[in-house]
């Protein structure tokens, strides 16, 4: 979060949105943060630019895949897959292998099942709430890496009786 408000208004943006989250200055990414940070910098974030949290989450999502994963690590996101279609039925031993550095992370889960060639249905399981913005930025972040175009649907909850989201979502090839 922080590398994106600085890329999007600089130094001052994110040290208004730190100091209004009471979050640290600064983050190492081998120690694991409570979430309350990520929630608050999202809540501080969302007041201090006056766009909606989901928004942000949305935005913030696309820009992990982007900017971070690709970047920083290229081998967790090669060895996840290479098709859209085969990281996406890889999250879960994706989530696995960063256990080894975190014992006490809680990963979500997906089930994902390919309903054709260009649709597939996602349910995700999370004991985190209201992230859904950030899973479909992450999604659409996926997507475009691997040079698709992503339309997501949610599917009601009460439609399917599980304990999850559950998402369709049709991806076809980026167009040039």
């Amino acid at each position: 979060m922080k590398s994106l408000l600085v890329e999007a208004g600089g130094d001052a943006l994110w040290q208004q949105v730190r100091a209004r989250a009471g979050a640290p200055e600064n983050y190492s990414p081998l120690v694991p943060y409570d979430d309350a940070i990520t929630y608050n910098l999202v809540g501080a974030a969302s007041h201090v630019l006056q766009q909606p949290a989901e928004t942000l989450l949305h935005q913030f999502g696309v820009y992990w895949v982007e900017r971070i994963a690709t970047v920083h690590y290229p081998e967790m996101m090669n060895a996840s897959g290479t098709t859209f279609a085969l990281f996406l039925r890889n999250l879960d031993h994706m989530h696995e292998r960063m256990r080894v550095s975190f014992p006490d992370y809680r990963p979500p889960s997906f089930r994902v099942v390919e309903l054709d060639e260009s649709t597939m249905q996602v349910d995700y399981y999370s004991s985190r709430a209201g992230l859904i913005p950030f899973v479909e930025g992450l999604f659409q972040g996926v997507a475009g890496h691997f040079r698709r175009s992503l339309t997501i649907t949610h599917v009601a909850d009460d439609a399917h009786g599980l304990p999850c989201r559950r998402m369709k979502l049709q991806h076809r090839p980026l167009t040039p």
